[in-house]
Formats: structure tokens, C-alpha cells, sequence
């Protein structure tokens, strides 16, 4: 019955878990368009020329703004898979494929809190952690990271236990080759084995050469195997420059401090982060004095490590949290085997908190239990706007906003090129703060940069919010010079008032009375 009552519960947490990751895609305001254009080119290179693909990994490949810009393109590999899925089985598989992969890594965490601490607590922890392990849904190659974050804490920690022998070290160079190719994180598998590592040399009760030498082995030997990927020695030391300032400031990675400064979002999980990162911090002081011979060194780095990445920037609140989710159950597991409460005070403990938990999970979350769209695939019309555009033959050059730009990446033909596309690493710090911004807010320098470029069409999401996107387009619903053709819950398409698009404009223009000006501060 206890192992039956156990499945129920397990089942129940996966879908808590599956329910926030069902989210329809939004291919308007998400990378993944970009992503499966990286794919399809990679595969093309296969049975054509590779020269393309070269230019794809180690240039701004996809904008006419800045082409020769160096970049690294060291996530290719996820858009394969990504592709490839598309292929095979459409979007919906693709959603079904990201959901089931994340409930398995889930699984994996949850499985290795339980080993750590009892069920109760595994449950506990991850009940209370779910909203927060789904702030990061969007179909994203840091998924395949969580893979491979809880495939090495798996094997570290089950080789610390001596419940598996040291040939299974022999698995994290060959990970890490995969890893390498498919997301950035993969730098922080070596902060991993050297956190056990560093356990194994100075804790003295610990201390035993032979997992020193085999662990060590393990580190040297994954950090060459980051070396096997396009970009060599250059793209395994390009996760260093991830902290260096952009020119164009995107919400995931500000800090929680930050967000709540200007309140521009709405996220409980930014709630939830600040109740949970102190719990963890409390739960490491109650440890060291209760129970100090268990408190664990590797915990305590990974804990507050991860912790502080979180609260410098929003992207790592599903790191963090899944282990978080191991760390909890294991630290309060040692704490109240020192404090003894009676059978039936356990029982009423978890009762009540088990209440608590749930009722602020649904609380917190209210705005995201209730989204209307929930389920599989792309959204309703969501490539509708790109439709319009390549079923009129609309040409560029075209000035898109900084969101649509992987929209666009995704829909135009090869030789089509974007002003500018959502990796603000991918262009200069001087593009956005001169050139990109200063354009939509003035009409001196829009109008300098349509002489230079020659635009011949807008597409741009005017779901955009930023202060100079939303005055752009005011101002060029108002301009003369353009006409609005195209709108929907998506995006708008201005097209040059010329005689290329004279017969379009003629059939499709919008009248400037179905636009108006709200929320305008």
C-alpha cells in the first residue's frame, strides 16, 4: 500500500510538472525559429557544401546589419535535434518530445532527493519547487543541459557512495562531447566533479587517493572532450564571456533584485525564489550546528553557487532549483533524524505543510493555471503574419524589433536577412545603444538609416513594450511614407509606399482608425 500510495504521489508531482511545461509555442517571441533554421542547415551541409555552415557556427550569420560580427554558435547541435523533430513528427511532437524529455529529468532529481533523504521529504521539497523548476518552459537547448546535470550528479554522487565503481567516471568525456555541442552550461559539468573533488581532498574522513586520482582523471579528461566541437579551444572558453555586459538588457538575465526595482513583470517565481533561497541558507546553519558530521560540502557549494547565479539572473532559477530539490530533502532529512518528533507529530507536520505548500503553489501561480493556452504545438495563427508576407513575395531589406527576429530567421528564405534577431551577443554592445534603439526613438536617425538600407518593409511584434518600440510604432502607423498591410495577435507588417508594393498596399492597407493608443504612459 505504502508503495502504491508512492506511485500515486509521484504520478501526481510529474503532472503538476507536465502541466506548466504544456504550453502551445510562440514561435514570435521565442528563439526556437532560429534554432530549427540552425538545424536545417546543419543538415544541409551534410549533402552540400559546408561552407554556409562554417559561416552559421562563427558568424552573425542571419543579419545584413552586422554579418562579420564574431560569434560562436555554441548551441547548433540542439537545433539538429530540434529540426530533425519538426521533420518527423511536427510541432506537437516536438512540445510532446520537450515534455516527456523534462519530466525525465525531473525523475532523475527526484530520484536522487529520495536516495538522499525519504520520499516524504523528496515529495516535500518538490512540491514546493515545481513553479519554480517550470520557470524555464520554452523549448530551449539548455533542456539537454538539465540532462546532462543530473546524469553526472548521478553518477558523482552514487561513485562517492561506492554504490558504482570508477569505470563509470568514464562516461562524463564522452557526455561532455555531446554536451559541448548542444549548450553553453556545459562548462559547469567541470564545477561539478571538482565540487566532489574538492570534498575528497579536504575533508580528512573522506580523503582516499585512489577517487582523488579517478576523479581527477574524470576532470582532465572532460575538459579536453570540450575541446572536440567547431570552435576548438576558442568556443570551450566562450562560456567566460557570457558575464560580460550586452548592449541590449533582456529580463532573463537580470537579477531578482533588479526585476522587483521596476516591477515592468509579473512573476511569482520571483516570490517564490526569495522564500526558498533563505530556506536553503537556514537549512545549512540548522545542519552545521544539529547534525555537523553530515553536513555536505558538495551541497553546501552547488546550494549557494547555483543560488547566486539565480539571484543574478533569472535564466537560473530551473538550475537552481532541481538542485534545490536534492539539497532540501537531504538537509532537512539530517536535520530531523537529530530532533526526533514523535510518529505522530511527523504525520501532522507533513499534513500541514503538505496544505500550505499546495495552496500557495496555486496562489502564486493562478495567472499561469488559468492561461487558456495550454496543450501541444504552435499557437493559434501564429505563422500567419509570415504567410502574408512570403505569399505576397514581400522582399526586404527588412526592419524587424529585437523579439521577432528568430520569427523571421525561421520563415524568410536563406538569402533573406535580418536587421537584428534576439542574441544580443551576436552584435556589437554599439549596434543596440547607437544604432538599434536611438533609431526607433528619433526620426533623424531612422530616417538615416532607411537611406542607408533602403528599407522596404517593417515587420515587427507589437507586443514589443519597450518604451522606443512602442513609440516606433506610433509614429509609423502616423508616417506617410509607410502603410500599414498586415496585423494580427502576433504582429504588424508596414510596407514602403513605392512602386514595387503599390498593388499590396492598394488591396491590403489598413485604415489608421483600427489602430489605438493604450496603456501609453
Amino acid at each position: 500500500k505504502k508503495k502504491i500510495f508512492q506511485v500515486v504521489i509521484l504520478i501526481l508531482l510529474l503532472s503538476y510538472y507536465g502541466f506548466f511545461l504544456a504550453d502551445k509555442i510562440d514561435l514570435t517571441t521565442t528563439d526556437l525559429g532560429r534554432h530549427l533554421k540552425n538545424g536545417e542547415i546543419a543538415m544541409s551541409a551534410i549533402f552540400n557544401d559546408g561552407a554556409t555552415f562554417n559561416q552559421l557556427l562563427k558568424t552573425n550569420f542571419y543579419s545584413y546589419t552586422n554579418p562579420d560580427y564574431s560569434f560562436i554558435n555554441h548551441h547548433w547541435g540542439s537545433g539538429v535535434i530540434f529540426y530533425l523533430l519538426v521533420q518527423l513528427f511536427g510541432f506537437s511532437g516536438l512540445s510532446l518530445f520537450h515534455i516527456i524529455f523534462s519530466l525525465l529529468v525531473f525523475f532523475i532529481f527526484f530520484k536522487l532527493a529520495q536516495k538522499n533523504s525519504d520520499f516524504t521529504l523528496a515529495a516535500l521539497s518538490a512540491l514546493l519547487l515545481i513553479p519554480l523548476i517550470a520557470e524555464r518552459r520554452e523549448i530551449r537547448p539548455e533542456i539537454f543541459s538539465y540532462l546532462f546535470f543530473a546524469l553526472f550528479l548521478w553518477i558523482l554522487w552514487h561513485y562517492r557512495q561506492g554504490l558504482i565503481s570508477h569505470r563509470w567516471l568514464a562516461a562524463l568525456p564522452f557526455m561532455g562531447v555531446v554536451w559541448v555541442n548542444l549548450h553553453i552550461y556545459f562548462i559547469l559539468g567541470l564545477f561539478l566533479i571538482g565540487a566532489f573533488l574538492f570534498e575528497e581532498i579536504v575533508v580528512p574522513a573522506l580523503r582516499d587517493k585512489k577517487k582523488i586520482k579517478n576523479l581527477s582523471l574524470a576532470f582532465a579528461l572532460t575538459a579536453l572532450s570540450f575541446l572536440i566541437q567547431p570552435s576548438g579551444l576558442t568556443g570551450a572558453l566562450y562560456p567566460l564571456n557570457i558575464f560580460r555586459e550586452y548592449g541590449y538588457r533582456i529580463v532573463e538575465n537580470q537579477s531578482v533584485w533588479f526585476l522587483e526595482k521596476i516591477g515592468i513583470i509579473d512573476n511569482p517565481n520571483l516570490l517564490l525564489f526569495e522564500i526558498v533561497f533563505p530556506i536553503l541558507i537556514v537549512s545549512f546553519i540548522l545542519l552545521f550546528f544539529l547534525n555537523r558530521k553530515e553536513f555536505s560540502l558538495i551541497f553546501f557549494f552547488l546550494g549557494i553557487t547555483f543560488g547566486s547565479m539565480a539571484f543574478l539572473a533569472l535564466r537560473n532559477f530551473t538550475l537552481f532549483s532541481f538542485f534545490v530539490l536534492v539539497i532540501l530533502a537531504y538537509n532537512f532529512d539530517k536535520i530531523l533524524k537529530k530532533i526526533n518528533f514523535r510518529p505522530a507529530v511527523t504525520k501532522a507536520v507533513v499534513l500541514i505543510l503538505f496544505l500550505i505548500i499546495a495552496g500557495f503553489g496555486i496562489i502564486n501561480n493562478q495567472q499561469i493555471i488559468l492561461y487558456s493556452d495550454k496543450g501541444m504545438g504552435l499557437l493559434l495563427n501564429n505563422n500567419a503574419a509570415a504567410e502574408f508576407y512570403r505569399a505576397l513575395n514581400i522582399r526586404g531589406p527588412v526592419f524587424n524589433n529585437y523579439d521577432i527576429g528568430s520569427y523571421l530567421i525561421y520563415h524568410l528564405s536563406l538569402g533573406e536577412k535580418v536587421f537584428v534577431d534576439n542574441r544580443p551577443e551576436a552584435y556589437p554592445m554599439s549596434f543596440f545603444k547607437e544604432i538599434y534603439i536611438p533609431a526607433q526613438e528619433g526620426d533623424n536617425l531612422w530616417e538615416t538609416l532607411d537611406k542607408k538600407y533602403n528599407f522596404n518593409a517593417i515587420f515587427f511584434s507589437h507586443r514589443d513594450y519597450t518604451p522606443w518600440g512602442q513609440e516606433f510604432l506610433i509614429k509609423r502607423v502616423n508616417d506617410e511614407n509607410w502603410a500599414p498591410v498586415f496585423a494580427d495577435g502576433y504582429a504588424i507588417i508596414f510596407l514602403k509606399r513605392n512602386d514595387f508594393n503599390q498593388a499590396i498596399i492598394e488591396k491590403y492597407e489598413i485604415p489608421k482608425n483600427f489602430f489605438s493608443i493604450t496603456g501609453i504612459k
